[in-house]
């Protein structure tokens, strides 16, 4: 090619200097394909509110958002009732309340012939009391409560014996008993049914039985006197005997 030179060179170089300044502008706003002139840009990216993001925009206060609650793991568990179930309680039956007893707590007893009654008589006196026969052993009890009054001994006459003051005011003796066999002292505070002493067949006897006296006014007390004990006895004997 030849060279070019002079005034149609300055020419030809202007001409090719305008066409390029006129498309360079062009070009630059394809290649950013944003559609905003160079000035325009933000002075940082916004991002742009999408699904993963979760709609929020930078530089904007964060929504508060309500913790959740936790669910709770704790069973359910059932209240147990408070109240405990009562089982009804069977009725205990108290014993019953022993106010007289038979003196005799034997099974074969006797109340023998004539001779053993009350008044039968005797050498110098009466008999005062009515006999009770039965094996040696046999326990004897108190017929009705009361205290002890008086115990001793009687070779040639009651043996062993004993005198109860009854809560009746009545004196109750017992005669003849077994030695050894004697439950009180004086001074001893008895209940009706409670064991004295054992039939026996000690003093002036002959054989084991249990000579029994009721006294009113006092046993050989002024104004005392024995009674026929063979009624009372009877009505006793119905009684149930106390085990």
């Amino acid at each position: 090619m030849a060279l070019i030179r002079g005034k149609t060179a300055r020419t030809l170089i202007t001409f090719c200097v305008a066409v390029s300044v006129a498309w360079a502008p062009v070009s630059v706003a394809r290649a950013d394909s944003g559609g905003a002139s160079p000035g325009d840009q933000p002075a940082h990216k916004i991002k742009q509110p999408d699904q993963e993001s979760g709609g929020i925009v930078p530089g904007q206060p964060k929504p508060k958002v309500k913790p959740k609650k936790k669910a709770s793991k704790k069973k359910a568990t059932k209240k147990k009732s408070s109240k405990k179930k009562t089982v009804p309680k069977k009725p205990t039956l108290a014993p019953p309340t022993v106010t007289a007893a038979f003196p005799v707590w034997g099974v074969t007893w006797t109340y023998g012939d004539a001779d053993m009654r009350f008044g039968a008589g005797r050498s110098g006196h009466i008999h005062q009391g009515q006999d009770v026969a039965d094996a040696e052993g046999t326990p004897i009890v108190a017929p009705k409560a009361g205290e002890v009054s008086w115990t001793s001994f009687q070779d040639e006459g009651a043996g062993y014996y004993l005198v109860l003051r009854g809560t009746d005011n009545r004196d109750y003796v017992f005669m003849h008993l077994q030695k050894g066999s004697l439950k009180v002292r004086i001074g001893s505070i008895v209940k009706a049914g409670q064991r004295l002493a054992s039939m026996g067949n000690t003093g002036h006897s002959t054989g084991p039985h249990l000579h029994f006296e009721i006294w009113l006014g006092g046993w050989y007390e002024k104004g005392g006197h024995a009674i026929d004990p063979l009624p009372q006895l009877k009505a006793w004997q119905k009684l149930p005997r106390r085990t």
